[in-house]
Protein backbone atom coordinates (compact mmCIF):
# COMPACT_ATOMS: atom_id res chain seq x y z
CA UNK A 1 0.00 0.00 0.00
CA UNK A 2 1.39 3.39 -0.99
CA UNK A 3 2.19 6.07 1.54
CA UNK A 4 -0.54 8.28 0.02
CA UNK A 5 -3.23 5.66 0.60
CA UNK A 6 -2.00 5.13 4.14
CA UNK A 7 -2.16 8.87 4.80
CA UNK A 8 -5.69 9.17 3.41
CA UNK A 9 -6.86 6.08 5.29
CA UNK A 10 -5.43 7.64 8.44
CA UNK A 11 -7.35 10.84 7.71
CA UNK A 12 -10.62 8.90 7.37
CA UNK A 13 -10.09 6.99 10.61
CA UNK A 14 -9.05 10.11 12.52
CA UNK A 15 -12.10 11.96 11.18
CA UNK A 16 -14.44 9.15 12.17
CA UNK A 17 -13.05 9.01 15.70
CA UNK A 18 -12.77 12.78 16.07
CA UNK A 19 -16.51 13.20 15.44
CA UNK A 20 -17.19 11.11 18.54
CA UNK A 21 -15.60 13.57 20.97
CA UNK A 22 -17.97 13.97 23.89
CA UNK A 23 -18.74 17.63 23.22
CA UNK A 24 -19.60 16.84 19.60
CA UNK A 25 -21.95 14.02 20.58
CA UNK A 26 -23.65 16.09 23.26
CA UNK A 27 -24.34 18.96 20.89
CA UNK A 28 -25.86 16.76 18.18
CA UNK A 29 -27.79 14.68 20.72
CA UNK A 30 -29.41 17.88 22.01
CA UNK A 31 -30.81 18.54 18.55
CA UNK A 32 -31.80 14.93 17.87
CA UNK A 33 -33.55 14.52 21.22
CA UNK A 34 -36.00 17.27 20.24
CA UNK A 35 -36.71 15.76 16.80
CA UNK A 36 -35.85 12.06 17.00
CA UNK A 37 -37.39 11.02 13.67
CA UNK A 38 -34.71 9.00 11.86
CA UNK A 39 -34.66 11.11 8.69
CA UNK A 40 -34.42 14.37 10.62
CA UNK A 41 -31.70 12.98 12.89
CA UNK A 42 -29.66 11.90 9.87
CA UNK A 43 -30.01 15.41 8.45
CA UNK A 44 -28.81 16.90 11.74
CA UNK A 45 -25.79 14.59 11.87
CA UNK A 46 -24.93 15.26 8.23
CA UNK A 47 -25.29 19.03 8.62
CA UNK A 48 -23.09 19.08 11.73
CA UNK A 49 -20.46 17.08 9.87
CA UNK A 50 -20.73 19.36 6.84
CA UNK A 51 -20.27 22.48 8.98
CA UNK A 52 -17.31 20.93 10.79
CA UNK A 53 -15.71 19.80 7.52
CA UNK A 54 -16.10 23.20 5.83
CA UNK A 55 -14.48 24.96 8.79
CA UNK A 56 -11.56 22.53 8.85
CA UNK A 57 -11.15 22.78 5.06
CA UNK A 58 -11.11 26.57 5.22
CA UNK A 59 -8.61 26.71 8.09
CA UNK A 60 -6.44 24.00 6.57
CA UNK A 61 -6.60 25.65 3.16
CA UNK A 62 -5.22 28.88 4.62
CA UNK A 63 -2.34 26.92 6.14
CA UNK A 64 -1.60 25.05 2.92
CA UNK A 65 -1.76 28.09 0.63
CA UNK A 66 -0.12 30.76 2.78
CA UNK A 67 1.91 28.83 5.30
CA UNK A 68 0.37 30.97 8.05
CA UNK A 69 0.04 29.70 11.60
CA UNK A 70 -2.03 31.05 14.47
CA UNK A 71 -0.98 31.43 18.06
CA UNK A 72 -2.21 29.40 21.00
CA UNK A 73 -4.36 32.31 22.19
CA UNK A 74 -6.68 31.81 19.19
CA UNK A 75 -7.15 28.19 20.25
CA UNK A 76 -8.25 29.48 23.65
CA UNK A 77 -10.72 31.88 22.06
CA UNK A 78 -12.25 29.08 19.99
CA UNK A 79 -12.37 26.73 23.00
CA UNK A 80 -14.10 29.43 25.04
CA UNK A 81 -16.62 29.84 22.22
CA UNK A 82 -17.32 26.10 22.25
CA UNK A 83 -17.80 26.24 26.02
CA UNK A 84 -20.33 29.08 25.77
CA UNK A 85 -22.10 27.29 22.95
CA UNK A 86 -22.41 24.03 24.90
CA UNK A 87 -23.72 25.82 27.97
CA UNK A 88 -26.25 27.61 25.76
CA UNK A 89 -27.31 24.36 24.07
CA UNK A 90 -27.64 22.70 27.48
CA UNK A 91 -29.90 25.47 28.77
CA UNK A 92 -31.90 25.42 25.54
CA UNK A 93 -32.33 21.63 25.76
CA UNK A 94 -33.58 21.84 29.36
CA UNK A 95 -35.92 24.72 28.56
CA UNK A 96 -37.40 22.91 25.56
CA UNK A 97 -38.59 20.03 27.77
CA UNK A 98 -41.61 22.11 28.75
CA UNK A 99 -42.87 22.05 25.15
CA UNK A 100 -42.38 18.33 24.58
CA UNK A 101 -45.38 16.19 23.62
CA UNK A 102 -46.19 12.96 21.78
CA UNK A 103 -47.33 12.69 18.18
CA UNK A 104 -49.62 9.68 17.98
CA UNK A 105 -49.58 7.35 14.94
CA UNK A 106 -52.91 8.66 13.66
CA UNK A 107 -51.54 12.19 13.67
CA UNK A 108 -48.15 11.56 12.10
CA UNK A 109 -47.97 9.06 9.27
CA UNK A 110 -48.64 5.85 11.26
CA UNK A 111 -45.68 6.30 13.57
CA UNK A 112 -45.40 7.88 16.99
CA UNK A 113 -42.60 10.08 18.20
CA UNK A 114 -41.80 12.87 20.60
CA UNK A 115 -41.77 16.43 19.37
CA UNK A 116 -41.74 20.00 20.63
CA UNK A 117 -43.97 22.99 20.00
CA UNK A 118 -43.37 26.53 21.20
CA UNK A 119 -45.93 27.80 23.64
CA UNK A 120 -49.02 29.25 22.07
CA UNK A 121 -48.93 27.15 18.90
CA UNK A 122 -51.48 24.68 20.16
CA UNK A 123 -51.33 20.92 20.02
CA UNK A 124 -54.06 19.85 17.60
CA UNK A 125 -52.86 20.78 14.14
CA UNK A 126 -49.82 18.68 13.21
CA UNK A 127 -49.81 19.03 9.44
CA UNK A 128 -46.88 21.44 9.47
CA UNK A 129 -44.56 18.77 10.88
CA UNK A 130 -44.70 16.73 7.72
CA UNK A 131 -42.83 19.50 5.94
CA UNK A 132 -39.08 19.15 6.62
CA UNK A 133 -38.47 22.66 5.34
CA UNK A 134 -40.66 24.33 7.98
CA UNK A 135 -39.29 27.48 9.60
CA UNK A 136 -38.49 25.84 12.93
CA UNK A 137 -36.78 22.87 11.30
CA UNK A 138 -34.80 25.14 8.98
CA UNK A 139 -33.56 27.23 11.92
CA UNK A 140 -32.46 24.12 13.82
CA UNK A 141 -30.75 22.70 10.73
CA UNK A 142 -28.89 25.96 10.26
CA UNK A 143 -28.05 26.03 13.95
CA UNK A 144 -26.52 22.56 13.97
CA UNK A 145 -24.43 23.49 10.91
CA UNK A 146 -23.04 26.54 12.71
CA UNK A 147 -22.34 24.42 15.78
CA UNK A 148 -20.36 22.03 13.58
CA UNK A 149 -18.37 24.91 12.10
CA UNK A 150 -17.45 26.21 15.54
CA UNK A 151 -16.42 22.73 16.64
CA UNK A 152 -14.26 22.52 13.53
CA UNK A 153 -12.20 25.48 14.72
CA UNK A 154 -11.69 24.37 18.32
CA UNK A 155 -10.75 21.53 20.59
CA UNK A 156 -8.72 18.62 19.24
CA UNK A 157 -9.22 19.55 15.58
CA UNK A 158 -5.83 21.24 15.42
CA UNK A 159 -4.11 18.05 16.58
CA UNK A 160 -5.92 15.53 14.37
CA UNK A 161 -6.47 17.59 11.21
CA UNK A 162 -4.51 20.83 11.02
CA UNK A 163 -1.20 19.73 12.55
CA UNK A 164 -0.76 16.81 10.11
CA UNK A 165 -1.43 19.19 7.22
CA UNK A 166 1.61 21.24 8.22
CA UNK A 167 3.74 18.13 7.71
CA UNK A 168 2.49 17.41 4.17
CA UNK A 169 4.76 18.84 1.48
CA UNK A 170 2.25 18.65 -1.41
CA UNK A 171 -0.65 21.11 -1.44
CA UNK A 172 -2.91 18.77 -3.42
CA UNK A 173 -2.28 15.93 -0.98
CA UNK A 174 -2.94 18.28 1.93
CA UNK A 175 -6.34 19.21 0.52
CA UNK A 176 -7.08 15.53 -0.12
CA UNK A 177 -6.25 14.81 3.52
CA UNK A 178 -8.66 17.52 4.70
CA UNK A 179 -11.46 16.33 2.40
CA UNK A 180 -11.13 12.69 3.45
CA UNK A 181 -10.95 13.76 7.09
CA UNK A 182 -14.21 15.64 6.56
CA UNK A 183 -15.83 12.60 4.97
CA UNK A 184 -14.86 10.54 8.01
CA UNK A 185 -16.25 13.18 10.38
CA UNK A 186 -19.52 13.55 8.48
CA UNK A 187 -20.08 9.81 8.08
CA UNK A 188 -19.38 9.17 11.74
CA UNK A 189 -21.71 11.87 13.05
CA UNK A 190 -24.48 10.94 10.61
CA UNK A 191 -24.26 7.36 11.84
CA UNK A 192 -24.19 8.47 15.47
CA UNK A 193 -27.27 10.69 15.02
CA UNK A 194 -29.13 7.79 13.39
CA UNK A 195 -28.22 5.49 16.30
CA UNK A 196 -29.46 8.08 18.83
CA UNK A 197 -32.75 8.44 16.94
CA UNK A 198 -33.22 4.68 16.75
CA UNK A 199 -32.43 4.32 20.46
CA UNK A 200 -35.10 6.88 21.31
CA UNK A 201 -37.50 5.22 18.88
CA UNK A 202 -37.01 1.83 20.53
CA UNK A 203 -39.37 2.97 23.26
CA UNK A 204 -42.57 1.27 22.10
CA UNK A 205 -44.80 3.83 23.85
CA UNK A 206 -42.94 7.13 23.76
CA UNK A 207 -43.86 9.10 26.84
CA UNK A 208 -43.46 12.79 27.48
CA UNK A 209 -41.80 12.14 30.81
CA UNK A 210 -39.18 9.84 29.27
CA UNK A 211 -38.42 12.42 26.60
CA UNK A 212 -38.14 15.16 29.18
CA UNK A 213 -35.81 13.06 31.28
CA UNK A 214 -33.51 12.43 28.30
CA UNK A 215 -33.57 16.10 27.32
CA UNK A 216 -32.73 17.19 30.87
CA UNK A 217 -29.81 14.74 31.08
CA UNK A 218 -28.45 15.97 27.75
CA UNK A 219 -28.87 19.56 28.95
CA UNK A 220 -27.06 19.00 32.23
CA UNK A 221 -24.25 17.11 30.47
CA UNK A 222 -23.90 19.91 27.92
CA UNK A 223 -23.65 22.54 30.66
CA UNK A 224 -21.06 20.54 32.59
CA UNK A 225 -18.89 19.89 29.53
CA UNK A 226 -19.31 23.51 28.43
CA UNK A 227 -18.11 24.77 31.81
CA UNK A 228 -15.10 22.44 31.51
CA UNK A 229 -14.24 23.99 28.12
CA UNK A 230 -14.55 27.47 29.62
CA UNK A 231 -12.27 26.49 32.49
CA UNK A 232 -9.78 25.02 30.03
CA UNK A 233 -9.81 28.16 27.90
CA UNK A 234 -9.28 30.36 30.96
CA UNK A 235 -6.52 28.24 32.48
CA UNK A 236 -2.95 29.56 32.12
Amino acid sequence: MSSTLILLATAAVLGFLHALDVDHMLAVTAFVSRRPALRTAIQFGFRWGLGHSLAVLAAGGVILITGLRWGAHWDRVAEGGVGLMLVGIGLWSMRSTRNLHVHLPAEHGDHAHLHTHPKGTGGHDHHHHSNPSSSSHAHEAGGVTLVGMLHGLAGTTAAVALLPVTLIDRTSLGFAYLIVFGIGVTGSMTLFAAVVAKAIGRVSDPSVETGRRVSRMVGVAGIVVGLWWLWKAASP
